[in-house]
Formats: C-alpha cells, structure tokens, sequence
C-alpha cells in the first residue's frame, strides 16, 4: 500500500453501518507477488475474481453478516496497527467485492450509487473504447464438461514428454523451412487475393479453435492437478477486426498459486498454435505449388506467424503475451497500474495534490510502470491506426466509421473527462488554480512549439551511383571469341580492340570469294582483246564479286569491337570467355568513364512534389556499405513524377531497396508508383580528392527541404498518406 493515506474518509458514514459477509459460493486461494501474499476471491458461478492483500484479507474475514463494517475496522486498526487499511481503502474494497458479485449486503441506496458509480468508472477507464469495438465478445457455449472428458488424453501434452516432442516438431518445422526463405516471402503476395480469402479464413477458425482449446485444456489440466480452479465455462466469438473467431475465458487460471503454471497457461495458445504451424510446415514444403494442401498449409504458417508476433506475443496489449508477463513479473493489472502509475507523477508533481493514490512503492518499479504506459499507448494507437488502414482499404466507409469512432474515443471523450476533472473534480479543491495553470501552460507551449515555431524540414531517398558515360558493347557478328582485353582496363577511342572474334566459314568465304574475283579480273583482261561484249558482262560479275567481298569484309571487321570513346572496359571474366561462341547483338561488356560518376535517386511522391525545382541545391550523401563516410553534392537535374523504369532494380524492394515495385514484372526495375529522378553530381572532396564512390553502388541522399513547424509537417505528412491511399 502506498506509504500517504489518510486515515479517515468522507464516504465512510455511508458504510459504517452496513453488516456484509462474503457469499456462501465465494473461494479463496492464497498467492506469493514479489515476497507478499495475496488472496484471490473468486465466484465460481459468474467466474469473477478479486485481489487483495493481506490486511484486506483480514478486514473481509471479519464480515461475518453481523459485525458493522465500522466494528470490523477498528477491530483491523487494534490488531494490525498502520497495515490497517484505511478507511477509503476498505470503501474501495467494498466497493470492489461489490462490482465483482462477490458481497452480500443489504446496501441503502446512497451505498448502492456509490458501488455503481464507482464500477462504471472503473469500466469506463479499464475498457477500450476501440479496442471494444475492434475484439468485441459474445459467449455462446459452456465447453467445460467437454474439457474434462478429454482432458486426460491431452493433459500429457503439457507434461516434460510433450513439450520434448512440441521441441522436435518445432525444429522439424523450422529445419523444412531452411533455405526456403524467398519462395516463403514471395508467397505473401497472393495470400489476400480473392479466391485465397475463404480458405484463409477457414484457416484462421481452425487454428484459432486450436488455440483457444489449447488454453482451455492446459486450464483444465493444471487444475486438476491442483483440485483448485480449472474452469472453463465460457467458449464464444471474438470480433477480431471486425472477423469472427473463437475465444474461450481460461480466466480460473488466476486462482492458481504457480506463477509459472499460469504463464503456462497464458502462453498454451501459441503452444498449440505453433504446433499446427509446424505440421504446417512440412506439409508445405514437401507438396506441390498451386496445389491446395500446399495453399492451406501457407495459410497457417502465415496466420501462427502473424497473429503470434503481432498480437499474442506482445505484451504491449492485452493478449496472451501481457497476461504471460504479468505473471512472471508478478504484477497483477499491469496495464492499469501503470496507467495510475502515470496519473501519480502529473497529480502530485504537476497538480501538487498532497496525496494521490501511488500504485506503488518500489522505484525501480515506478520507473518501469511508466515505461510500459508509454510504449503500450504508442503501441495500441499505432495498432488501431494500421487496422484501420487496413479495413478502409476493403471497406472504405466502414474504415472511416471506425477512425470516426477513435477520434472520439481518444481525443473527445478523454478531454471531456479530464475538463471535468480540472474543474469540478473533488481531488484538486485546494490546487485547482495551480492545476489549470499548468495545464493552460502546457497547452499553450505546446501550442507555440509545435504550431508557430519553425523546424528545419528533411527527407530522405535512395539513388544510385552510375558512370556519366556508359555505352554497352554488343557482338557485330557471330563467332567466337579468340581473345578479350581484362575487364577495368583503361581503354582509348578507336585504339584498342575490347575483345576480338573469328568466324572461320566467313574467312573460308572471304578467301573464296578473293580466288573467284581475281579469276573473273583475269578472264575480264583476256575477254577485252577478243570479245568486248563478254568483257562488259564480265564488269558486272567482278562488280557484284567486289560488292559481296565488301560485305564479308564489314562482317569481319565487326569480330573485332573496339572502344567507342576513352573510358574503363568493364565486362566478366576474360579467361573463361576465350573460346565462347557469340550471336550477333549479343552484350558483352560496358565501356564507361569511371572517373566521372553520377548519382541517380528516385523520389517517391511524398518527396518528389517539395524538391526544390533550381539546380544547385546542396544535398548530403552517403554510402549503404559506408554510413560514416560523408559526402556533398549537388543537384544538376530534376525530372518530374512520370517516370516507372528505375535507375537499378537495386532501388527497388526486390533488389534490396525501399521503393515498391510492380507485382507483373519479374525483372525489378520497375516502380509500382510514378516517380522523380534527380541527378545529383558528387563535390571533391576538402583536400580535392574524388568521392570514394564506385559503379552500382547505392547511396543514400538526404534533401533540405526549408523550414515549417511541425504541425504543418504532420498535416502535410498526413494529406499526403490519405491522397495516395484512398486517391482522395
């Protein structure tokens, strides 16, 4: 209990005459958090628990039905001394047996307002508004005398024989997978198309009903064992994302005394869950694509995997992950306690309330419940915002209903309750003033550093380092290749022969075609004295002969390829390459200026709208292999949005990159979305030295973008989320 409590309170003389007793059906079980016991009440017939420490325990163990709640008190504050708990601690703790049915009480109606009042703001505080909306439960069937037929056929399953044998399946899983990685990721693509979106949900049910019997089962198991709890009467559907699951409440786990039976329990789903996944697994990888056991067996891999890490792994919501850490951490209500954990440091150091209720003692304690407020809110909000996205795009206005909904619940309602708090709320009487002060000072500071204030603006993209000059060299003619100059060898224009070809049918026909003109000129020289018209005709064949040489002469010429211009000969392995046969047409090296490079970057249409139109803008780069290396350059050219073909498929998500690329086109290199080119030209550098840079490299160019405040970088940011989403 928190070390500033007053002693007395101004509800008290609406219970202290009150003469309650716990109800006949209630079970207690004792527990250890963090070297101190805890008792846990638990009402088997609705399955509602509460928690409450030893001196509560005391207090609640002397209502027997006759003795008054005051009579009880002070006979706590004679035995116990100051572990008593207080009189607004014994309100609240009525108030708590109450909410969960577990007090039986003829309560006056100024006690029973009290009671309801106080568990409708605790659900309204508990409850998430959109989470609500988004997991929504309906009960529909008792499994739990199913779960005790079968219980010990599948208890071993939770025993050290099957969670050896969950360990090989798991690694016989994993091992099928090995080296599978790309056909694995490539696959996702087709996940949601239409004709794969029934059986992915049939998929889902079964591997969900898995789940939530695996949770139910080890329940069940762990309790019998016990012969405490162990229960599960509740089997339904939850609304995930607005699609139908199963769902069992395996919430008797609480009145278990092993922290690590219930950790047990809580992670059971996933135990279950990954084993399917498993079988799933090897199924896949040893059946044939396009086939739909193989499609199946994808569609629980990829559930297990999305569901495990997305969902039931994280502890940052509530899920089998945050019910797994509050076990093992021992701290029951985590999310809340951190919640008041929060309020705690505004009230008392912002507010300057004397004493606020402080959910705990230990610092290291505090520290991390604050930590864990924060990145669970980040954490829930970032989660809705993207299922949201994701509904709209199937269904638009459902989408937009549901961020309607989230504005109201997160902005609406919370500034309505804390506007009524700050002004009418009993707990600031004595610093009302001091705490609309701070409160109108934060607003207003904030109000300036985020609306008025202007904040240097940045973005960044991708580019490509690429020769100035650069031609590729292709074969002139059939042949074969005799000799090839070594790839990155300085070349001249003209001078020096990048790879040389011979074609030996070609000479064969050259020196054939020599013999029959040098014939044809020596018949031609006789024909002349004795017949002048045969020599005419002659003229025209060594015409013709001449012509055909010609041509077979060009065809030899082109064996031999040289450099078109002065620049390095780039090209593959020169030893290997001796002996290859060439077609025509075919490429066989580059001839470029490596010593004046270029970057090409393509920016996305968040990016490409606010570069800057004028040439010279400075722009900071840096290399992907050579983050710590800094360079400058400058913009020589911006090309407007039109363009889809892409500097290097290296650009592209399936070359290493960020930007999307088409779905139809199997080469990379070209973009899903329009994009705009800007050629960037690198500086020396201070000592006058050339840029470390090579051919194909990719570098990274951060652009400044002028200064705005970081409203109107959130509101631009956002626009241009919605437009290129929902073309609106």
């Amino acid at each position: 209990m928190a070390f500033e409590r007053p002693t007395f309170s101004d509800q008290w003389h609406r219970v202290a005459e009150l003469r309650p007793r716990l109800r006949s059906l209630v079970q207690s079980s004792r527990q250890q958090y963090r070297g101190h016991t805890w008792y846990i009440f638990r009402d088997p017939s609705n399955n509602k628990f509460s928690r409450v420490d030893d001196a509560g325990h005391r207090f609640i163990g002397m209502l027997d039905g006759r003795r008054t709640v005051d009579e009880v008190w002070k006979a706590c504050c004679e035995q116990l001394g100051d572990r008593a708990p207080t009189q607004g601690e014994a309100v609240q703790l009525l108030g708590q047996l109450y909410a969960s049915n577990l007090l039986e009480a003829d309560l006056p109606a100024d006690a029973a307002g009290m009671f309801r009042r106080r568990t409708k703001r605790i659900r309204r505080e508990v409850g998430g508004y959109i989470m609500g909306l988004l997991f929504a439960r309906i009960p529909l069937w008792d499994p739990d005398r199913f779960l005790n037929r079968w219980v010990k056929l599948v208890g071993w399953c939770f025993g050290p024989i099957g969670i050896a044998l969950w360990s090989v399946l798991l690694f016989c899983g994993l091992m099928s997978l090995a080296g599978k990685g790309g056909q694995l990721v490539n696959q996702t693509e087709g996940v949601l198309s239409p004709g794969n979106l029934p059986w992915l949900y049939v998929s889902m049910v079964v591997l969900k009903l898995v789940h939530e019997l695996g949770h139910g089962f080890c329940c069940k198991h762990f309790g019998r064992r016990r012969h405490a709890g162990g229960e599960v009467h509740t089997l339904g559907i939850m609304f995930m994302v607005l699609m139908p699951v199963p769902y069992v409440d395996a919430s008797s786990a609480w009145s278990l005394p092993s922290k690590w039976q219930r950790a047990f329990i809580g992670a059971a789903g996933m135990y279950a869950e990954l084993a399917v996944a498993s079988i799933a697994a090897i199924i896949w990888a040893n059946s044939a694509s396009g086939t739909l056991v193989h499609a199946l067996a994808y569609n629980a891999i990829f559930i297990a995997g999305v569901s495990t890490l997305l969902f039931n792994l994280n502890p940052l919501i509530k899920f089998d992950g945050y019910y797994i850490l509050s076990d093992l951490i021992e701290s029951p209500n985590l999310m809340q306690r951190s919640k008041d954990m929060l309020y705690y440091v505004v009230k008392k150091y912002a507010f300057g309330v004397k004493r606020p209720r402080k959910p705990t003692d230990g610092r290291r304690e505090q520290a991390w419940l604050i930590t864990y407020a924060i990145l669970s809110s980040i954490y829930r909000v970032f989660l809705s915002v993207t299922i949201f996205f994701f509904i709209a795009d199937k269904l638009f206005f459902v989408g937009m209903m549901m961020a309607a909904l989230a504005i109201v619940g997160w902005v609406v309602v919370p500034l309505g309750k804390f506007t009524h708090y700050l002004t009418v709320g009993p707990e600031l009487v004595r610093v009302r003033s001091r705490a609309l002060g701070v409160t109108l000072g934060t607003v207003a500071a904030l109000v300036v550093i985020l609306g008025f204030i202007p904040v240097a603006e940045r973005d960044r993209a991708e580019g490509v380092v690429e020769p100035r000059e650069i031609v590729a060299v292709h074969a002139g003619a059939d042949g074969f290749i005799r000799r090839m100059l070594p790839s990155n060898s300085a070349v001249l224009a003209g001078e020096d022969a990048l790879f040389v070809s011979e074609d030996r049918e070609l000479e064969s026909r050259r020196d054939q075609l020599i013999a029959r003109l040098q014939e044809m000129q020596a018949r031609r020289r006789s024909a002349i004295v004795e017949e002048t018209a045969e020599a005419q005709a002659m003229l025209e064949q060594v015409r013709a002969l001449h012509e055909q040489l010609a041509r077979v002469e060009s065809d030899l010429e082109k064996l031999t390829r040289r450099a078109p211009f002065d620049g390095v000969w780039v090209c593959g392995s020169s030893d290997t390459s001796t002996g290859m046969y060439l077609r025509r047409g075919e490429a066989m090296g580059y001839v470029a200026t490596l010593d004046d490079l270029r970057i090409r970057v393509a920016a996305d249409q968040f990016l490409g709208p606010r570069l800057p139109r004028e040439a010279g803008t400075v722009v900071e780069l840096r290399a992907r292999n050579r983050p710590d290396q800094e360079m400058v350059g400058r913009v020589t050219r911006v090309v407007r949005g039109g363009r889809r073909q892409l500097p290097s498929p290296a650009l592209g998500l399936m070359g290493g990159g960020e930007l999307a690329v088409s779905s139809d086109q199997q080469q990379g290199d070209m973009a899903a979305s329009p994009f705009f080119e800007v050629e960037i030209e690198v500086e020396p550098g201070e000592d006058g030295s050339p840029p470390a840079l090579y051919a194909g490299q990719r570098v990274v160019a951060r652009f400044e973008l002028g200064r705005a405040p970081l409203l109107v970088q959130g509101w631009r940011a956002l626009r241009q989320v919605l437009q290129e989403r929902f073309r609106i």
